[in-house]
């Protein structure tokens, strides 16, 4: 191969990663979240909203909670 062509494959493979990145990005932006029925959505703790929720994890102490702290990093 001469160098020209390996210099267009490494081209058009490097623009496939960055067009996968850019789609996998968006896709976790923007893809609709569900969870199942009778389930109460999912929701970001931030300080408006962390003493609704303080509330609602106390008000069932006589049951089995589940907190799940999830961080992009």
């Amino acid at each position: 191969m001469t160098s020209r062509s390996v210099l267009r494959v490494l081209g058009a493979l490097v623009a496939a990663a960055v067009l996968l990145a850019v789609l996998a990005f968006a896709w976790l932006r923007l893809a609709p979240r569900h969870v199942p029925s009778g389930q109460p959505p999912l929701s970001t703790l931030d300080e408006r909203s962390l003493p609704a929720f303080r509330d609602a994890f106390n008000a069932s102490k006589g049951e089995v909670r589940v907190l799940a702290l999830l961080s992009p990093t």
